[in-house]
């Protein structure tokens, strides 16, 4: 049984202020059953090693499972003019991608680049069931079972962002997601330690990456750095290598985490290294939006 983790970063609003996110990241991983128990008690032990107060032998285990390391925490200290700070959060990001490929974890996600236009009303159901398509074809490869286990939100968000996918295991006309056990479900991440973990992939690494390959025209936005740039150029070949993608029968490759950029329409690719820019696929883009208005 393979179980998905996903949290988000960022979020669906338009693009008005500077202190708006420029991009909308839902992400995280997936892991077996087998797995979970080693990569959760493993985890745990990081945050030992990081915050040396979560050590002492008076400490209870709830209170060790509770204490999150959250991602937009680590985007900070990477931003930070202290080198201790910065160094401790690359060796804690550094270290949580080892633990992902010892446990044979994978990442999967899908990032939206904000652009002029608002993002669509239903983008992070759309996202989801995007994830669970991708999730569905790794599980019938296998012919394993799975579970989609998603941060918690509140009732008028998460409801929407799983009504689809029921909607479509209970249509006529046969369940396109057989191998998923239930509907995604929700969970809350002081108490799913593997959430945390997804937090820390959403947030502290594709968040910042994908502001700076996609958002640096924007120039005023607070959510820029020139030190996520760091980022990419430490852990793009790690997470690449977390990736799980397979051949479509076009001869093409989907799955992993997937870009699309409403910005400039730029490629995946820049996600993970310096690209030249493209005008065409930026004016392509432009053309497509002025015939569908």
């Amino acid at each position: 049984m393979l179980l998905c983790y996903l949290d988000e970063s960022g979020d669906e609003q338009a693009l008005r202020t500077p202190t708006d996110p420029p991009v909308l990241v839902i992400a995280g991983i997936v892991v077996s059953g087998e797995s979970l128990r080693g990569l959760v008690f493993d985890f745990l032990q990081l945050k030992k090693k990081f915050y040396p107060a979560l050590a002492k032998p008076e400490l209870q285990l709830s209170e060790l499972i509770t204490h999150e390391i959250k991602g937009c925490d680590l985007r900070r200290d990477v931003r930070s003019t202290s080198r201790n700070r910065r160094r401790a959060a690359f060796t804690l990001i550094s270290d949580v991608l080892a633990l992902l490929t010892r446990y044979n974890a994978t990442v999967v996600g899908e990032i939206h680049v904000k652009g002029d236009r608002p993002l669509r009303r239903w983008v992070y159901a759309e996202i989801v069931a995007g994830i669970a398509s991708q999730f569905e074809r790794r599980l019938g490869a296998t012919h394993s079972s799975g579970m989609m286990i998603l941060d918690a939100r509140t009732k008028s968000k998460n409801v929407p962002a799983v009504h689809r996918l029921t909607t479509e295991r209970f249509r006529s006309g046969g369940d396109p997601y057989p191998s998923l056990l239930e509907s995604p479900v929700f969970g809350h991440s002081d108490a799913h330690v593997a959430l945390q973990i997804a937090d820390i992939v959403a947030s502290a690494l594709l968040f910042p990456m994908s502001c700076f390959a996609y958002s640096q025209c924007l120039l005023d936005n607070v959510h820029l750095s020139e030190r996520y740039g760091e980022l990419r150029d430490r852990f793009a070949p790690q997470l690449r290598s977390l990736e799980h993608r397979y051949a479509r029968q076009d001869g093409g490759h989907s799955g992993g985490i997937v870009v699309k950029d409403h910005l400039n329409n730029q490629s995946t690719l820049s996600l993970y290294c310096e690209r030249p820019f493209d005008p065409l696929r930026r004016d392509g883009a432009r053309n497509r939006s002025i015939v569908t208005a």
